[in-house]
């Protein structure tokens, strides 16, 4: 008898031991979901700026970081790191496209004041699971 009741106190601990651990994992999995996307907005972020203080002679030149649409420069960086030093990596790709306007495919009817202005875009794409995320960021800058 007493070999009968241990095993069924073994069995009940067992179970509410796999249903702690099943309610434990389904908690931690937003809470990644949430880490991904807090990395990459802060990463979003420094490439905003990065895009936003660049001079003009860097942006326009042959070797730019956003070299001319259709071309694209991809890049794996990393966006963060998980709580035990593993790190979170993600795929930036740029570009900049001229606006159709500028000097010298535009004139001075339609730019009387001869602005030069490039829209730079970078698209930040990472994956959680088995789905992937895209965050892009566009900056309009002028001259």
């Amino acid at each position: 008898m007493l070999l009968l009741e241990s095993m069924i106190a073994l069995t009940t601990l067992t179970l509410i031991g796999l249903l702690l651990l099943k309610l434990s994992i389904n908690i931690l999995s937003p809470r990644q979901w949430t880490l991904h996307q807090t990395l990459a907005d802060a990463y979003m972020s420094f490439e905003r700026s990065l895009a936003e203080r660049a001079p003009f002679e860097d942006i326009e030149s042959a070797n730019s970081l956003w070299p001319l649409f259709p071309l694209t420069a991809t890049q794996v960086v990393e966006i963060g790191r998980l709580p035990d030093a593993r790190p979170i990596n993600a795929t930036i790709t740029r570009t900049r496209m001229e606006d159709t306007v500028n000097f010298p495919q535009g004139n001075t009817a339609v730019n009387p004041s001869a602005m030069r202005v490039w829209k730079a875009q970078s698209v930040l794409t990472y994956e959680i699971g088995d789905r992937t995320y895209a965050k892009s960021r566009t900056v309009l800058r002028s001259q």
